[in-house]
């Protein structure tokens, strides 16, 4: 699949392009096959750098370009969100119905404030516990996101970071009910079960852009075995 036949506008798809990307990823065929562009409730877990930002940035655009909406970006560290953040400024050029340029912004600390300057935003990227002071805080922008998406989702399971994530996510599906959710993970496990929890259509893949090899050490010399993509020959 090209991504000059995807449903998004087409501003969105000629920074795409300008970037270097024209086509899609297996993942990413499979996402946009799942409804992801539709609105759907997605899980999708595939290795790195196998392309789950560009379907987010996909579904991102499409609720700021054509629903008017917002999209929350959870991540778990601070020093993702900034990476985020920074991926998706890419994108700040291209302008809304309204005339003004899509606009992204980020919020990592001051778990004291209800950050109001957030709403002016389109795309706005947080960390899972800003996420939660935000709502602790009532900020009343919350209520006119459309999208979130929670990047390393399998982090649901643990212990000490687990529940702040699935509060939040519970939290916000009350806030809105239409709220569609696209969940990413390169090592989740319970796949299924999250994505029944959450409604979603479930999509793992092994499937990996370039050979994974796995190499011993011994001496000066590497014993190596090598790991080929499902369906290559």
């Amino acid at each position: 699949m090209r991504v000059e036949d995807l449903d998004v506008p087409d501003e969105a798809k000629e920074v795409i392009v300008g970037s270097g990307i024209v086509d899609l990823y297996p993942p990413q065929v499979e996402a946009v096959k799942a409804g992801a562009l539709e609105g759907k409730n997605v899980v999708l877990a595939s290795p790195t750098a196998s392309g789950k930002t560009l379907v987010a940035e996909l579904c991102a655009l499409k609720h700021a370009l054509e629903y008017g909406g917002k999209t929350l970006y959870l991540t778990p560290l601070r020093a993702l969100a900034s990476e985020k953040y920074h991926e998706f400024r890419k994108y700040t050029a291209i302008r809304k119905v309204d005339g003004r340029r899509l606009s992204v912004g980020i919020s990592t600390g001051d778990y004291d404030s209800s950050d109001p300057w957030l709403r002016r935003h389109d795309i706005i990227v947080v960390t899972n516990e800003k996420l939660d002071s935000l709502l602790r805080h009532r900020a009343p922008w919350v209520e006119e996101v459309s999208l979130v998406v929670a990047d390393e989702v399998h982090l649901i399971n643990d212990v000490e970071r687990g529940p702040t994530l699935e509060v939040v996510l519970a939290r916000l599906q009350q806030i809105n009910p239409d709220l569609q959710i696209l969940a990413l993970s390169a090592t989740i496990k319970n796949s299924d079960e999250i994505a029944e929890w959450l409604d979603a259509v479930p999509i793992t893949t092994d499937w990996r852009p370039v050979t994974l090899r796995e190499g011993v050490l011994m001496g000066n010399e590497v014993g190596r075995r090598g790991h080929k993509n499902k369906g290559e020959g």
